[in-house]
């Protein structure tokens, strides 16, 4: 199953940049299967252009670096999850019951990219800055806005069980919020670290888990 992306926004574009589009979907359709199967650090970009079908140079007019091509794919991780969110956002349902099928199609989505999911878990905790690491502020700063990214919808996923009452209120959406999401970003390192490790099983477990935590009848008493 291919990692969906961030489509380009609608426009009426010239054959000239039909084409380029056209280039640059190759390059990224051929990057991602290289990295489901040999991962990323096993991949060249002389492979990728290869396997895409254009010459080194071409590549290169696409994408400054292979890393870049990575990042593409991370930010397509994180609008899968953001797509899960909003949907769940929209569905009558408790919090907890959001939260838990949330993390049920996360665990499954990764279960069909594995390789290349793995990758990108391992890759967006290496960037998260760290005091004296000597990492550049561009890596660092990347690794930031994707775990902010996540702790936005959390949020949002919070504010709305707040308003409709099954969310505790005597701590902060921000405090919850870094809970939930250090849970679920815990158990996707110890996955991309161990493929034998029962993601699917301990994400859903950890779901109920929180769910119960940020109860405020569970919570408070």
């Amino acid at each position: 199953m291919a990692l969906q992306r961030e489509a380009a926004p609608e426009a009426p574009v010239g054959r000239r940049e039909r084409r380029k589009q056209e280039v640059r979907e190759r390059i990224l359709a051929a990057a991602e299967a290289l990295f489901q199967r040999r991962g990323f650090e096993a991949t060249t970009v002389d492979q990728i252009a290869e396997a895409a079908d254009v010459a080194q140079k071409t590549f290169f007019n696409h994408f400054p670096t292979k890393q870049a091509v990575f990042e593409e794919f991370a930010n397509g991780r994180l609008a899968v999850f953001e797509r899960v969110v909003a949907g769940e956002r929209q569905r009558r349902a408790s919090t907890r019951d959001r939260l838990e099928r949330t993390f049920t199609v996360m665990a499954d989505h990764a279960a069909q990219t594995s390789e290349l999911v793995r990758d990108l878990t391992l890759h967006m905790m290496r960037a998260q800055p760290a005091i004296g690491d000597g990492r550049s502020v561009g890596a660092a700063g990347a690794g930031r806005e994707q775990l902010s990214t996540l702790e936005a919808a959390i949020g949002a996923l919070l504010r709305d069980g707040q308003a409709q009452g099954d969310v505790r209120g005597d701590h902060d959406v921000a405090f919850l919020t870094e809970l939930i999401v250090g849970a679920y970003c815990m158990i996707m390192i110890q996955w991309a670290k161990d493929e034998r490790y029962p993601v699917r099983e301990r994400l859903r477990e950890t779901a109920c888990f929180l769910g119960r935590a940020i109860s405020p009848t569970e919570g408070t008493e």
